[in-house]
């Protein structure tokens, strides 16, 4: 988190986070990579949003300081399988093209204090298979509460 060079754990700024990462099973095999910003005020040191994507992070410290702050986020797939667009992996089933790359554009707003996170995100994605109508888009609003053991 930076403001004019400097950090500022109280006061506004913004956060730039990468990600590399891939998963490899017979639902899904697939290399992705993306980056995510954060703008705004006391914004936590953890890995950013959990969006919806196997491998999120649910990481986040506790403050009792309250952070508020405005994100957006890509994150691009280069899809190997898909077993709901490939259909079953060992015997013969209904199966679609699918297009080998695949991203997601995210955008929302994020607030927390103390052990407790209100996020608000909507995802554009990008058509997953050939004659699809349409990209997909959904929106999620959670409500997190943090435990530490």
């Amino acid at each position: 988190m930076k403001e004019n060079g400097s950090f500022t754990p109280t006061k506004r700024g913004w956060a730039a986070i990468s990600h590399v990462g891939g998963t490899l099973g017979n639902v899904a095999t697939y290399f992705n990579g993306g980056l995510e910003m954060r703008l705004g005020w006391n914004i936590p040191e953890n890995f950013g949003v959990s969006l919806i994507r196997p491998a999120g992070s649910t990481s986040m410290g506790v403050s009792c300081r309250p952070s508020f702050y405005l994100l957006g986020a890509f994150d691009s797939r280069l899809v190997f399988r898909d077993i709901f667009l490939d259909g079953n992996t060992f015997t013969h089933s209904h199966s679609v093209d699918k297009k080998p790359l695949v991203a997601d554009l995210a955008a929302g707003a994020a607030c927390s204090y103390g052990r407790f996170m209100l996020t608000f995100t909507q995802v554009l994605r990008t058509k997953e298979f050939k004659k699809q109508d349409d990209r997909h888009s959904f929106g999620a609003i959670p409500l997190s509460c943090f435990f530490s053991f």
